[in-house]
């Protein structure tokens, strides 16, 4: 318990273990996919259950800015955006784009609330800058976080499907099959959150919706992080080039 509260006042190059920053990468994206499978039933029945929630359950996810929740939906919010801008900050490509398009885009639906119901006071920034504004720019940035989390799970898999298959592990096909399914999952939920607004029925369909697509993101951050046996080793690991043993 004593080396816990001791500093590192050196570094041995000679023996630097890469895997430990490996697991932590991993297990920080085990975690961003904790908190979004987490995020739908916690605002929903932390709201029930703790606070005077009317209605119960509200209309759409962001709606919980305006309830006991706020902090708890602004804080995971925020959360996710780090993480998002900075997963891929070093590298130069589409999945590098697409991650910190979602993290921008996910900031800004913890900073620019949804429109009112007309039952409770504006923010200062709604007054400053005026409700629909601020509500057409939620709206935006909800649909681009959404739409890129959808392409970000479909090339998870395309990646997962093109790795060397391992021994005693699942295959390359079934985990491009995964990623793939909470991709379409994730698209799904976006087409039934349009056509349910289209036809007006069912009822709370935004928040079925938005429940659905936060659900697929999070099955797929979740189990990207946990499928490498990185993560479990306790003992120090090299890390090579080949596809299997880098992370992505």
């Amino acid at each position: 318990m004593i080396d816990l509260l001791q500093p590192q006042r050196t570094i041995d190059e000679s023996n630097r273990d890469t895997s430990r920053y490996v697991r932590s990468y991993l297990l920080m994206r085990v975690l961003l996919g904790a908190l979004a499978v987490a995020l739908p039933p916690m605002l929903v029945l932390g709201d029930g259950s703790g606070f005077d929630a009317d209605p119960f359950p509200r209309g759409s996810l962001s709606s919980y800015f305006y309830s006991g929740m706020r902090e708890i939906f602004v804080g995971t919010l925020s959360a996710t955006a780090v993480f998002l801008v900075t997963y891929k900050v070093a590298e130069r490509h589409l999945d590098n784009t697409l991650s910190w398009l979602a993290g921008v885009a996910v900031l800004g639906v913890a900073v620019f609330p949804t429109t009112t119901s007309g039952a409770v006071e504006l923010t200062p920034l709604q007054e400053q800058w005026g409700e629909p504004l601020v509500g057409g720019i939620h709206y935006a940035c909800a649909a681009g976080f959404i739409g890129s989390l959808a392409v970000i799970s479909f090339f998870f898999g395309v990646r997962e499907g093109g790795r060397p298959a391992r021994p005693g592990k699942r295959s390359p096909t079934f985990w491009r099959n995964y990623h793939w399914t909470c991709a379409g999952a994730i698209a799904a939920a976006i087409a039934f959150i349009i056509v349910a607004k289209l036809v007006g029925w069912p009822p709370k369909s935004l928040l079925i919706g938005e429940w659905a697509a936060i659900w697929g993101f999070g099955a797929s951050w979740l189990m990207k992080g946990l499928e490498l046996d990185i993560l479990s080793s306790s003992r120090p690991r090299p890390v090579t080039s080949s596809p299997a043993a880098r992370p992505d």
